[in-house]
């Protein structure tokens, strides 16, 4: 193999690597990368998994805490289900709690 035929042997390999099937997807927004992926079904699902599960297992798991705590009139660290309701339902002042600190 003389030196053209090696030069157009590199060539070929460059080209077939710039225009082949392995390429890499194109910088994509993350927010979109998931609707990117769903349309072209690339082979690398890497979008991991959320944590909207685990917070709506937590959610659920404190209501029903609450809702036990009010049906059997327990307290917790000597709090009742009537005070965590008086606690959500007062209003707030954000500018004063702001300045106190």
């Amino acid at each position: 193999m003389n030196d053209s035929e090696k030069r157009r042997q590199r060539l070929l390999e460059q080209t077939r690597e710039l225009y082949g099937e392995k390429r890499s997807i194109p910088a994509v927004h993350p927010r979109y990368g998931a609707a990117y992926h769903q349309i072209y079904g690339d082979e690398q699902q890497g979008i991991g998994a959320g944590t909207f599960g685990i917070r709506m297992f937590l959610c659920l798991l404190l209501f029903a805490a609450f809702v036990s705590m009010d049906k059997n009139k327990s307290e917790v660290m000597h709090v009742d289900s009537s005070r965590i309701v008086d606690e959500i339902s007062t209003d707030l002042d954000v500018a004063k709690v702001w300045k106190e600190l």
